[in-house]
């Protein structure tokens, strides 16, 4: 090959520099499965070479080596591995180092290569699909997925951050995640994820008041909060960041209203009413979709059920209509504080309990719903959130603890950068 051996290929594609280099390449059947052939890449240092103390960049001489093994692209159809002895120095202030080599991160089993193209998959892929698919454990790439997120996020800047949504989201039960939303910033920088920590109480708001500080985010800076109706940490978010208007998101609101509706409907289905039961059999999500969005059956089906005057879902539904009308038909804060009280005071004068319910619920948090009408903020430009991390969650199946959750959602939504590397 005019002159170039076979190793010396391998040490140019490899991109290896001087004192590193290819000794041999070899093609053997697996270990574990022996019909099948793997492509072997023996790297090896030049003796008598110093490398650079990891802490104090001064050279060294090597102190004893540690053979490795890593795994690579593969090398047309066959998986590829990389073997090196990894030397580790002695520095007379820094004591015994292991040297960093330059085709792969210290404490990974992947090349950089191979990291980046497992990390593009698993931003598509569920992670036990990837791991199918590459002829890996799952925990290999759960531990790798990992190790980068917590480095990612070592990085991350909160210094343009000026308004905050906080939403919760449950896993597994009655086990929640509280997860930190920065909108979109003037910068340019798009939504994403600030912050995700374990519970929904205050001691999450305290976590990521202390990380936001440490990344250089300026609580004085922070004019808006968008967030649903939990007290437990709408206040300490009031606290941290006094100079902020909390505004409950209007989605939150509806949905709200949309729970009283479900909740009169199944009082009445276990009703012996069988009128009522009959009426309201199968009309679940009549009553809960949006009328745009209903099929032209249910459209008459719904126009029957609101002719009746035996019903109390029909009643409840009425009045989540007219919530949702006070954010579409009012545009100014005035009115809408008008509009407002006489709804929750025709509802607080309800003979259904539920709407009642609702009622009180509205009026105790009247002044962060009406923010809306100044501030003109919702979490709607964050909901797509909702629906990556739903499908994060329907993934989370597999999933063997909360930190991969966790994980997962700031590898998806934290706008993190992806290592990249020149794949020849």
């Amino acid at each position: 090959m005019n002159g170039v051996s076979q190793t010396d290929i391998f040490t140019i594609a490899l991109g290896l520099t001087d004192p590193w280099t290819v000794t041999n390449v070899e093609m053997v059947s697996s270990e574990k499965q022996p019909e099948r052939m793997e492509v072997h890449i023996h790297v090896d240092f030049r003796e008598g070479s110093t490398f650079a103390c990891p802490a104090c960049d001064e050279l060294c001489a090597v102190y004893d080596t540690k053979q490795k093994v890593w795994r690579h692209l593969n090398f047309f159809q066959y998986r590829c591995y990389i073997h090196a002895r990894v030397p580790r120095i002695k520095c007379e202030g820094h004591k015994v180092r292991q040297v960093e080599v330059p085709w792969a991160k210290a404490g990974s089993g992947f090349t950089l290569l191979m990291e980046a193209v497992l990390l593009t998959m698993l931003q598509q892929m569920p992670v036990s699909q990837v791991g199918k698919q590459v002829g890996e454990h799952d925990t290999r790439l759960w531990r790798m997925l990992r190790r980068y997120v917590e480095t990612a996020l070592e990085q991350q800047d909160f210094s343009g951050v000026d308004a905050i949504g906080v939403d919760e989201y449950s896993h597994r039960g009655h086990h929640y995640i509280t997860v930190f939303l920065a909108h979109p910033e003037e910068s340019g920088i798009p939504a994403r994820v600030l912050f995700c920590a374990e519970g929904k109480d205050s001691s999450t708001v305290n976590a990521f008041v202390r990380a936001f500080k440490t990344k250089q985010g300026v609580p004085e800076q922070v004019l808006d909060i968008t967030c649903d109706m939990n007290h437990g940490y709408r206040n300490a978010m009031a606290e941290a960041f006094e100079q902020a208007t909390t505004t409950v998101d209007k989605f939150h609101v509806i949905q709200l209203g949309n729970t009283a509706v479900d909740q009169v409907r199944r009082r009445e289905m276990r009703s012996k009413d069988r009128q009522k039961i009959a009426s309201l059999k199968h009309t679940r999500y009549v009553w809960l979709k949006n009328q745009n969005n209903l099929t032209e059956g249910q459209q008459q089906q719904l126009e029957t059920l609101l002719s009746t005057d035996y019903l109390d879902t029909v009643t409840a539904y009425t009045y989540r209509l007219k919530l949702q009308d006070v954010y579409e038909q009012h545009h100014d804060y005035d009115s809408a504080v008008e509009a407002y009280e006489t709804l929750c005071l025709e509802m607080a004068n309800s003979t259904v309990m539920e709407v009642q319910k609702l009622a009180r619920s509205l009026t105790r948090n009247a002044v962060e719903i009406l923010n809306y009408f100044d501030t003109r903020r919702t979490n709607a430009i964050l909901e797509g959130f909702n629906s990556i991390i739903s499908l994060i969650k329907r993934r989370a199946r597999g999933f063997k603890n909360m930190k991969n959750f966790i994980a997962m959602i700031y590898f998806v939504c934290g706008n993190l950068e992806i290592p990249t590397s020149t794949i020849m």
